[in-house]
């Protein structure tokens, strides 16, 4: 790839917008995988019980949630990071509902 620039301030822009692009992406992969661990913290203090698990990662999340809000508005976030994160969660969230019967 080969690029070329008429001044110092094309070429700033061109790398501040890369960069934030790295960055965002980063950022939202930290989301998720905060998600992923809570989710794997939840089924090993459950000890392979899943209805335990989920009640579990559910505790968890809702401590957790207040604490992400705040990080996220102090750090301004981007809103695919937030978008990242809700849908890990709504992931996780619909993996437990299929995996509990719903007449248990």
């Amino acid at each position: 790839m080969e690029f070329s620039f008429n001044n110092w301030g094309e070429a700033v822009a061109f790398l501040s917008a890369r960069t934030d692009m790295a960055l965002e992406g980063v950022m939202a992969l930290n989301a998720q995988q905060m998600v992923d661990q809570q989710v794997i913290a939840a089924l090993l203090c459950s000890h392979s019980h899943l209805r335990d698990a989920a009640d579990t990662w559910r505790q968890l999340a809702s401590k957790t949630l207040p604490i992400t809000l705040v990080r996220s508005l102090q750090d301004d976030q981007p809103a695919s990071v937030r978008e990242a994160y809700s849908e890990r969660m709504a992931y996780w969230e619909a993996v437990f509902r299929r995996a509990i019967p719903e007449s248990e």
